[in-house]
């Protein structure tokens, strides 16, 4: 995947003119974020018809101020937003309706391996940019109030051994993120996942891998090459505006 990021000239002339034009105070990125992602299979596509895929999704922040909430120093914010040839069936899986906050791997996939859709690893920091590894578990969530679906982002610490989630009871901490699936309301983009109240975590988020695949969970066709997906990060506090990174993977028929 190809990975577009803004130089710091155009990110400030941006800057300059957005903020500006909405009166708000001028801030200049310090913090670097990426996206790369790999839709499986991206050959042999129908151009109308939905074909069972995988999707990896890799996002990574170098932060200026790592651990410092009020100088961005945690991500806030992201949102994925997810090429219109992309499809996700979120009813077609169980649906995990249980509180992962203190469960180590083992129980959670316990109370929850029914509903799992995929699994990955992650990396926290702290004050002094240090690497804290963990493991991750992705599950279908419950849809919200207004009927969206949600798939519940579950992440342990610290964690070196990811292998056989069902009888790992290694860590200490976890991270449980809730994203919601939403309209993407963007011009050649279908669904929007929205993950918030990331900075209410124990400790800042600087990497986060997971492949997500559950039978026809993801679905994607090939109208159009390439396929694109888009991410949004907002970060804590003030200083650090936000960045906006693209990535694109040619797929054919």
């Amino acid at each position: 995947m190809r990975i577009r990021r803004r130089h710091a000239a155009i990110l400030a002339a941006m800057a300059i003119g957005a903020l500006g034009a909405a009166g708000a105070a001028f801030a200049i990125t310090d913090n670097t974020s990426t996206l790369s992602a790999t839709i499986t299979p991206n050959t042999g596509l129908s151009k109308t018809t939905y074909t069972n895929v995988s999707l990896f999704v890799h996002v990574h922040t170098n932060f200026a101020h790592p651990g410092d909430k009020a100088n961005g120093g945690f991500v806030k914010d992201v949102k994925l937003y997810f090429d219109s040839d992309g499809k996700i069936n979120a009813g077609s899986v169980p649906v995990c309706n249980k509180n992962l906050g203190t469960l180590n791997m083992k129980q959670a996939m316990a109370a929850c391996g029914t509903a799992k859709v995929g699994s990955g690893t992650a990396q926290g920091t702290n004050t002094t940019n240090g690497t804290i590894p963990g493991c991750v578990l992705d599950f279908n969530g419950p849809t919200n109030s207004v009927g969206q679906p949600t798939i519940k982002l579950y992440s342990r610490f610290p964690m070196t051994d990811c292998s056989s989630p069902s009888t790992n009871t290694g860590g200490l901490t976890n991270v449980i993120l809730t994203g919601t699936v939403k309209p993407a309301n963007k011009v050649g983009y279908g669904k929007l996942l929205d993950v918030p109240n990331i900075d209410s975590a124990p400790l800042p988020l600087k990497d986060f891998a997971t492949t997500v695949k559950r039978g026809n969970y993801l679905q994607a066709r090939c109208s159009a090459s390439p396929l694109h997906l888009q991410a949004v990060f907002t970060y804590s506090g003030s200083g650090q505006s936000p960045d906006t990174v693209n990535a694109s993977q040619p797929c054919s028929n």
